[in-house]
């Protein structure tokens, strides 16, 4: 049985990585945990709340919450009808990063996953604040971040980008090795490296250490040139390796941490049309069962 935590806004954004995480688990036993954090009076971008009073502004922040998540179990039960899955509702005053945190240990989450920018209308924002703040919170499980408007595929290839000094341990690579053992997907490490620098120790380590973790997995290595912009890089790589998911591991000194030091991250900074997989250094034993 896994454990999904959605934290919801009720956005059209938020619906449709509500979408993605109901057809990425379609064959698995899950409980899906819907998370709204709301405070009355302030409705802001720091809160998951951030749009339910344009729901409905005759109600408290309390109702208007407790409302949304039953409209959004209730449209899940009628357009999907998974008797594998089950919906269990959170509207909470709180704080979205703290809720989730107590939420992710009491409930024993496998999986966060949400929504890039949630309700916010400006086109320019790729990661919204929530979403930031999520990411950089180090959570221990992953943390699965949905674009807008991308629809779920079946997860034919996975990239995992693997940076120059971070070394993968303990179970860091297993939601990749289950999701690939599920859908029967072929993984992709892309290295960053200079064009002209040879291979380095640690790389080579890394690489050994990732050979063994995939064990029978269908995988190859891919050089990633970073001597321009990683950002563009990225995009290219993208682009071109046609996977349906991105990996990243979020390590302190890592780019997807460095990434997110402000407030939002824009189009302009970063920007990918793929699901992207943020990893933690999880200690539960996970598992994808049919």
């Amino acid at each position: 049985m896994k454990n999904i935590l959605i934290p919801t806004d009720f956005s059209l954004a938020a619906w449709n990585a509500t979408k993605y995480a109901l057809q990425l688990f379609a064959e698995s036993e899950c409980v899906f945990y819907f998370l709204n954090a709301y405070t009355p009076e302030m409705h802001s971008n720091r809160l998951m709340a951030g749009r339910v009073s344009d729901m409905n502004k005759g109600c408290s922040a309390k109702s208007a919450s407790e409302k949304g998540l039953r409209r959004t179990i209730h449209r899940i039960k009628k357009e999907y009808r998974n008797a594998l899955h089950q919906y269990t509702a959170i509207s909470t005053f709180s704080m979205l990063v703290d809720e989730v945190e107590e939420v992710v240990e009491d409930r024993k989450i496998d999986y966060i996953i949400m929504s890039a920018s949630g309700g916010a209308d400006d086109e320019t924002i790729f990661f919204g604040r929530n979403t930031v703040r999520i990411l950089n919170h180090g959570y221990q499980c992953p943390v699965m971040v949905i674009p807008p408007r991308v629809p779920f595929e079946n997860l034919h290839s996975i990239s995992v980008i693997s940076e120059q000094n971070h070394l993968f341990k303990g179970d860091e690579l297993n939601p990749v090795v289950h999701l690939a053992k599920y859908f029967n997907s072929a993984i992709q490490i892309a290295s960053m490296q200079n064009t002209t620098d040879q291979i380095t120790e640690l790389q080579q380590i890394n690489h050994q250490i990732i050979t063994d973790k995939l064990g029978g997995i269908s995988h190859d290595f891919y050089k990633l040139d970073t001597e321009t912009s990683l950002t563009p890089t990225l995009k290219s790589y993208v682009d071109h390796a046609n996977c349906q998911l991105l990996v990243m591991s979020n390590n302190a000194n890592g780019y997807l941490r460095n990434l997110c030091n402000d407030y939002i991250v824009g189009r302009s900074t970063f920007c990918c049309h793929v699901p992207l997989l943020s990893l933690q250094l999880v200690e539960n034993n996970m598992s994808i069962s049919r």
